[in-house]
């Protein structure tokens, strides 16, 4: 045995810092959150002081390697303050990438030079000890990973993308233990004696499928994670869209809707009745005028005149045939109802029977005022457009209203 040669520690040192350094800027690039670099330096020294003290105590590189994951896991959960899944995951993935190249470098330079695997053994007192070679050559290659990785936004993507979607976190954790589990195991490869080729194919076969399989699963887990990201927005998307449509259908119904009657105002009336004649739809029209209404409103007040607004509302809903005809408020005191396949002469005796019975409700508790109404229809086919039907309904409601004034006076035509 030979005394311990610091000239080793002090390159290995330097090479471990930049992979420590570039692997916390790496966490923070993927957890979003920043880090104070002198919580970096202090882990440096913590962590290579374990490695230190664990090659001079010649604990087994599986006891090293356990040691140093705890530690890191320890360190990113106090730096980031996140979640324990996002710093067990972290320092796993830290695990692989440094563990995969550090046993790789191991057993290609074993193969190179024809070398036995105890070369490289954890016992740094030993003259013969080459483990400071793929020690360094694994730290430098993972810290250039870090680095160059953490500059590629598709690259980093992936990962945050995982730490979103907690089942595909777990399904990552669950994998990337069990390659973490397995690289350790394939440290006991450094306890055969000999000089066996096998051990050393196997230990580089390990490692690059190790490493493509931590690839592959970051992928395809990112991308399903990605998939049901876009189920999400999709189905907040078509709600959204769907609150959209009922709220402009809505506003659409407030728009064409009588605040007061809850009937559709002229607007709508129009609207429906030109739909009706471009259709070719057999429909009459009826033009409703409510006889006294402004002198109710003038003598009695408006609340009267809006109950008497409703009453008459109520009473010409009476007289229309459910899902069939249609009432609208047309004006102040006018409304125009329109009456599918209907005759003349039919809906003139409903107009009659409403009459009749607004006025026998005249004079009645809550209603102290004349109730009727004056009317006039015009048959569809007769005319070519919606105000010339309207024109034609409300001329004879005059004429109608005319008559009424008259047989209330007792005047003779």
């Amino acid at each position: 045995m030979t005394g311990l040669n610091p000239a080793p520690l002090v390159i290995i040192s330097a090479i471990y810092f930049y992979q420590n350094w570039f692997f916390f800027l790496y966490a923070a690039s993927i957890l979003q959150r920043p880090v104070k670099k002198r919580w970096i330096v202090l882990a440096f020294f913590i962590n290579y002081a374990l490695f230190v003290v664990c090659s001079i105590l010649q604990l087994h590189l599986v006891i090293n390697w356990l040691l140093v994951f705890t530690l890191q896991f320890i360190e990113i959960r106090c730096f980031f303050r996140c979640r324990l899944s996002d710093s067990f995951i972290l320092a796993l993935f830290s695990m692989i990438i440094g563990l995969s190249l550090n046993i790789l470098f191991r057993c290609v330079l074993a193969a190179a030079f024809d070398l036995p695997l105890v070369s490289f053994s954890n016992n740094i007192r030993e003259s013969t000890n080459l483990k400071q070679y793929p020690v360094g050559l694994g730290f430098l290659a993972a810290g250039l990973y870090f680095q160059i990785a953490r500059h590629f936004d598709a690259h980093m993507d992936n990962p945050r993308v995982i730490f979103q979607d907690p089942a595909r976190k777990r399904f990552l954790i669950q994998l990337c233990l069990a390659i973490y589990l397995y690289l350790v195991l394939n440290l006991l490869i450094y306890s055969v004696p000999g000089n066996i080729l096998v051990l050393k194919l196997w230990g580089v076969k390990s490692c690059v499928f190790s490493l493509i399989g931590v690839y592959l699963a970051i992928r395809y887990a990112a991308r399903i994670s990605r998939l049901s990201q876009y189920r999400v927005l999709n189905r907040e998307v078509r709600e959204a869209l769907k609150r959209k449509k009922k709220e402009e259908l809505e506003l659409s119904r407030i728009a064409s809707t009588d605040p007061l009657t809850r009937c559709p105002n002229r607007q709508r009336a129009e609207t429906v009745i030109t739909r009706w004649l471009e259709a070719g739809k057999s429909f009459c029209l009826c033009f409703v005028d409510l006889n006294g209404l402004k002198r109710v409103n003038d003598t009695q007040g408006h609340e009267l005149g809006d109950l008497y607004l409703l009453t008459v509302v109520q009473t010409l809903w009476g007289a229309c045939r459910q899902d069939a005809d249609a009432l609208f408020r047309y004006g102040g005191d006018e409304f125009v109802l329109l009456f599918p396949d209907l005759p003349p002469a039919i809906i003139g005796s409903r107009m009659d029977r409403v009459n009749r019975s607004l006025r026998a409700r005249s004079h009645m508790p809550g209603h102290p005022f004349d109730m009727s109404i004056s009317y006039g229809l015009a048959q569809s086919g007769e005319y070519e457009s919606a105000d010339m039907l309207i024109k034609a309904a409300d001329k004879r409601m005059y004429i109608d209203k005319e008559n009424t004034e008259r047989n209330r006076h007792g005047i003779r035509p």
